[in-house]
C-alpha cells in the first residue's frame, strides 16, 4: 500500500480516538479510569497498525460465475458456488481488498472452457492466474479450493426414464411384503446425449430395512450419475407390509399336450393349494387365480402317478405348495 492511503488510515484512527474522548468527557467517569481508557485505545489502536503491516495468511472466499452461457445449455453437475482462496499478504493489503466487494467475485465466459463431448474444464494454471489477477500484485495466492473446474453439461437433451428401489427390505416374522411403491415412477435426466442414450433406468440410494412389521414411507436420494442431472433428485418410497394368513383352495386339474385321439382323467380331480397371502388381500384371490396341469410330454409310460404343475398363481402371495403333488391318472382312446 502506497503512503498516501496509510496516512489516510492514521487520520481515520486518529479522528475515532477524538470523538471517542469527546464523548467519554460527557460521562462522569472516574478520571483515572479515563485516563487508563485513553491509554489503552490508544495501545489497542498501535497494536491494530502493527499488525496491519505485517505479513499474514488469509482465508478469502470469491464467488464464481460462469458468465455468457447459452440458453439452450443445462449443467448436469454441480459447479462450485466459491473459490476459497489462502492468500498472503498485509493486514492492509486484505482490508483495501475487502473494501472493494467487486473484487470478491470471479467472472469466466463460458467460451473460454475446454469443450469437450459435454465436459467442461477450466484448468488449475488459468484459474490461479485469474485469481491472481483479481487479488491484485500486493496480495499473493498460496493455494485455491478446488484447484481447477471440471464439470458436464447438456445442450438441452432430455429423456424420461423410470425409478427403481434399490435397497433391501426384509419382513418380520408372521409378515409379507406386499409391494413397493415408488412416487414419482419416473423422472426426467439431462446429460450429453451420448450418455443420456446409455440410461435406460435409475435406482434410489441403497438402503436397508429389516424386520418390517408396518408399511413405511421415506423419501430417497437417487444414485448419482456422473454428469447427469436428475429432476426430482428424490423420491418417495413406500415399502408395504402386512400381517400374513394362510389360506387354502381347491384347483382344478387340466391336461395340456395331449393327442387328438386320447383323453387323460387324473384322480382326483382337484388339487389344493395352500399359500401365504396378506389379510388385506385374503378375500381377494380365489382358485381361479391358480392354473394346475399335467403334461402328457412328461408322463412317463408304466407309473400310476404323474406329477402336478403349479403353472399360473397371482402376485402377492408365497409359500405355495399343491396338496397332493401326484395324481393317479389313466388315458383313454377318444371315440
Amino acid at each position: 500500500m502506497d503512503k498516501p492511503k496509510k496516512n489516510e488510515t492514521l487520520i481515520r484512527l486518529l479522528s475515532f480516538f477524538k470523538l471517542t474522548y469527546r464523548r467519554l468527557r460527557l460521562v462522569k467517569i472516574n478520571r483515572n479510569l479515563l485516563v487508563y481508557l485513553i491509554f489503552l485505545f490508544i495501545s489497542i489502536g498501535f497494536w491494530c497498525l502493527q499488525t496491519l503491516k505485517e505479513d499474514s495468511l488469509q482465508t478469502i472466499n470469491l464467488t464464481l460465475n460462469i458468465t455468457g452461457t447459452p440458453k439452450n445449455i443445462i449443467f448436469t453437475s454441480d459447479i462450485p458456488e466459491a473459490i476459497k482462496v489462502n492468500a498472503k499478504g498485509r493486514g492492509f493489503d486484505f482490508l483495501e481488498f475487502m473494501s472493494q466487494p467487486e473484487k470478491a467475485v470471479i467472472d469466466i465466459p463460458f467460451d473460454n472452457l475446454q469443450r469437450k463431448n459435454g465436459r467442461g474444464t477450466y484448468d488449475a494454471i488459468a484459474l490461479r492466474r485469474l485469481i491472481q489477477k483479481q487479488l491484485g500484485n500486493s496480495i499473493a495466492v498460496q493455494s485455491c479450493s478446488p484447484a481447477s473446474l471440471d464439470f458436464y453439461y447438456c445442450a438441452g437433451h432430455k429423456k424420461r426414464v423410470p425409478v427403481f428401489f434399490g435397497g433391501k427390505a426384509r419382513v418380520g416374522l408372521q409378515h409379507v411384503l406386499c409391494d413397493i411403491k415408488v412416487k414419482p415412477d419416473s423422472i426426467d435426466i439431462y446429460a450429453p446425449k451420448h450418455l443420456c442414450d446409455s440410461i435406460d433406468m435409475v435406482y434410489t440410494d441403497k438402503p436397508f430395512y429389516k424386520d418390517l412389521e408396518d408399511t413405511v414411507t421415506h423419501r430417497l436420494p437417487l444414485q448419482s450419475i456422473q454428469g447427469v442431472k436428475m429432476v426430482p433428485n428424490k423420491v418417495d418410497v413406500q415399502i408395504c407390509v402386512d400381517l400374513f394368513t394362510e389360506k387354502t383352495v381347491s384347483v382344478p386339474i387340466y391336461c395340456e399336450n395331449i393327442p387328438q385321439n386320447k383323453i387323460l382323467r387324473t384322480f382326483p380331480i382337484k388339487a389344493n393349494v395352500s399359500f401365504h397371502v396378506s389379510a388385506t388381500m385374503f378375500n381377494a384371490i380365489s382358485e381361479k387365480d391358480f392354473l394346475i396341469v399335467v403334461d402328457y410330454r412328461s408322463l412317463n409310460k408304466g407309473e400310476e402317478k404323474c406329477q402336478l404343475i403349479l403353472r399360473g398363481q397371482p402376485p402377492g402371495v408365497s409359500h405355495v405348495q399343491l396338496s397332493p403333488e401326484y395324481v393317479e391318472y389313466v388315458i383313454e382312446q377318444a371315440d
